[in-house]
Order: structure tokens, then C-alpha cells, then sequence
């Protein structure tokens, strides 16, 4: 009896060993695994957080407007308080080839021309967005109009002003930017 107690304790010692053993690893492998899936999230959410960083420090919004439309837009992305005045720049279409270096762009519907709304359009860089705010006031984008824009990369059409500072902040997000854009 003592014989068998004493082999029943031998395999029980055996047992716990092994299921320490494996507990060990397991915990090593999942502490690595936790290493792995921490730095891959610091890698991914770091890289977005500096791109945004230096778009908000030095990304300039080309706007395209009547100097009333102007004033109101810049208010609204200065009183954000995320974007710098200095960061703003007014396009006329009498300078629409100012436009045409930016790595943002918002044009308000109505102030262009057919033609000049359409080559704005069609020339921008394939890396810069494109806001067009159509407020109600302006009138709808015609048929044509709204064909082109969902042609293009990185367009956004908006009529209103709040969600506009919303799609400028996520456009700033979304559109490529590095440190050599900056100018």
C-alpha cells in the first residue's frame, strides 16, 4: 500500500512538473507576444500621430473662394484651434495656378466657372485633397460635376461648415504628407 502510495506522489510530482513547465512556457510566449503586438501598435498609431503633427504644424490649405466665403472658412479652421492663420492661404481665380502647388484644397461651389472648377479639379497633385463646400445657399453640383469628384482621389464634398473643419482634420490625416512637403 505504501508502495502504491508512494508511486500515485511520484506521478502527481511528474504531473505538476510538466504543467509548471508548460505554464513557464506559455507565460514566455505570451509575454512575447504581448512585446510584439504593443510595438506594432506604437509603430502604427506613432507614424499617424507624427504625420498629423507636421500636417497641422505646416500642411497650407489653399482656399478658393470670394474673400466673404474666405473670412468664414479661415474663422472656423483658426477657431478650431488646431490650425495656424499662417497656414491658411486665400486663392482667387484670378491665381488659380497658386492652387495647384497645394497639398489641400477647399473650393466653394459657385465661385468658379464650369471650366475653371473643372481644370482646378483635374490638375491637382494625386497626394492632395480636395474639399469642395457646397452650402445649401450656393445651389447643388451639377451631374457633371459630381462625376469628376468621385474620379478623383481624396475628395470630399461637404455643405456644411462644421462637418468641413471635420473633413479638413481627417484630410489632413488621410492625404500623404512627409517632412520633405513641407516648404
Amino acid at each position: 500500500m505504501d508502495k502504491l502510495l508512494e508511486k500515485i506522489l511520484q506521478l502527481l510530482q511528474i504531473f505538476y512538473s510538466a504543467r509548471d513547465c508548460i505554464t513557464a512556457i506559455c507565460s514566455v510566449f505570451g509575454f512575447i507576444a504581448l512585446l510584439v503586438v504593443a510595438a506594432g501598435s506604437f509603430a502604427g498609431i506613432t507614424q499617424a500621430l507624427i504625420r498629423f503633427g507636421l500636417a497641422l504644424f505646416a500642411k497650407k490649405i489653399a482656399i478658393i473662394a470670394g474673400l466673404d466665403d474666405f473670412n468664414d472658412i479661415r474663422k472656423d479652421l483658426v477657431n478650431s484651434g488646431l490650425i495656424k492663420t499662417r497656414n491658411i492661404q486665400h486663392v482667387t481665380n484670378k491665381h488659380l495656378d497658386e492652387a495647384q502647388s497645394a497639398l489641400l484644397m477647399i473650393i466653394v461651389h459657385g465661385y468658379l466657372s464650369n471650366e475653371e472648377f473643372n481644370a482646378v479639379v483635374r490638375g491637382k497633385k494625386p497626394q492632395c485633397g480636395l474639399i469642395v463646400y457646397c452650402p445649401p445657399e450656393k445651389g447643388r453640383i451639377d451631374e457633371q460635376g459630381m462625376k469628376l469628384l468621385s474620379m478623383i482621389s481624396f475628395t470630399a464634398l461637404c455643405n456644411f461648415r462644421g462637418r468641413m473643419v471635420n473633413d479638413v482634420l481627417l484630410m489632413m490625416l488621410s492625404t500623404s504628407f512627409k517632412g520633405k512637403d513641407i516648404n
